[in-house]
């Protein structure tokens, strides 16, 4: 008998928490307003890149709906090792797109590691879509270097 989880027709598959051990977090607020068409293409375009850093370094990236009311995003990062913490927070400072101050950088508490989500569960599907996208010309791009 296969331990393999039966994934009923249409369902999603169960995402198991490996997350939870895991001790170097970090958290990120991004507003992806439904009323400012310009806020939300500079919401979209931070988290496309958040997602390409993400993938070149070994990044988890997860997320949480922080404040519907507000159409804020808590973006929740988990790090594989200090090596790859600190060149996601240089890749992070080195674009205009995601440039943060030290005070934006916060730590999550351990209720939102346990609620967190994967992205694509979370985030707009228009949004998804084009942080897909983004993610894909950078991290696709054979580039070492980010534009």
């Amino acid at each position: 008998m296969s331990s393999t989880p039966i994934i009923p027709p249409g369902g999603m598959p169960p995402i198991p928490p490996h997350w939870r051990e895991e001790s170097d977090w970090i958290v990120l607020i991004e507003f992806l307003r439904n009323d400012d068409a310009e806020d939300r293409v500079r919401g979209t375009e931070a988290i496309g890149y958040m997602f390409a850093y993400s993938q070149m370094t070994d990044t988890r990236m997860l997320a949480l709906i922080g404040d519907p009311k507000e159409d804020a995003y808590e973006l929740l990062f988990s790090f594989s090792s200090p090596v790859n913490k600190a060149e996601f927070l240089r890749l992070l400072q080195s674009n205009d797109a995601t440039a943060c101050e030290e005070f934006e950088i916060l730590v999550p508490d351990p209720s939102e590691i346990e609620a967190a989500q994967p992205i694509a569960r979370v985030l707009p599907e228009d949004v998804m879509r084009q942080v897909t996208v983004i993610a894909a010309m950078l991290f696709g791009g054979g580039s070492d270097t980010i534009q």
